[in-house]
Formats: structure tokens, sequence, C-alpha cells
């Protein structure tokens, strides 16, 4: 019983060790959005950096997202980064503040560079 209990404690560790070390990337450049319907591809947890200019962010006035890569401690939020395979083929990628979608979801990515239901 205690090298389960063991075990047990060892893999929870490890996992909120795993958790706490999501990738570090880069915010995705305004001009890098194209709209278009399309289907999640893939979802994933990521740290964003700075580093975009106040003209290459979006802005939350102009119907997009708030950049949201500070919480008001300074530290890097989570975010997560939306893979979304086009009707073309083409893969897109989105950062969202929440994961509102699961793999395999019809979406629309907007001009704005928003995803929606589609």
């Amino acid at each position: 019983m205690a090298r389960r209990t063991a075990v047990v404690l060892a893999f929870a560790a490890v996992s909120s060790i795993a958790a706490a070390e999501e990738p570090v990337v880069k915010p995705i450049p305004a001009k890098d959005m194209h709209p278009g319907y399309g289907v999640v591809q893939s979802i994933q947890e990521v740290r964003v950096t700075e580093g975009m200019t106040a003209g290459e962010r979006r802005s939350a006035a102009a119907g997009g997202s708030a950049s949201p890569s500070r919480d008001e401690r300074g530290a890097a939020r989570p975010v997560y980064r939306v893979g979304v395979r086009l009707a073309d083929g083409t893969l897109q990628y989105r950062d969202l503040d929440k994961p509102e979608f699961k793999v395999g979801d019809n979406v629309l990515l907007t001009n704005a560079g928003d995803v929606v239901r589609d």
C-alpha cells in the first residue's frame, strides 16, 4: 500500500511540473491570419512572449481579443493555441484565453482574427 501511495505521489509531482512548463511561443502576427471555414486540428496550452509592436497587437476595440500575453503581475499568462485546418488545406493558428473548442469542431476564422462556431 505504501508503495502504491508513493507511485501516485510521484506521478502527481511529475504531472504538476510538466503542466507548469507550457511551451513559450511568439504571438501570431495579424498579417499571417486569414479568414475561412475549417476544422479544429489541435489545441495546446502555451505561454506567449512579448515582442509585438503596438501596431501588430490585435485590439479588443476592433473586434479582436486583446493580447493575452501578460497577467496583472507581469508574468506570462497561459493561452490556448488552436490549430485550424481550413478548406483550402492550409493550417491557421489562433491564441485563445480559454479552451472554448475541442478537436474536430467546425469553426469560422473571421477577418478580425476571432474563432467562432460554424
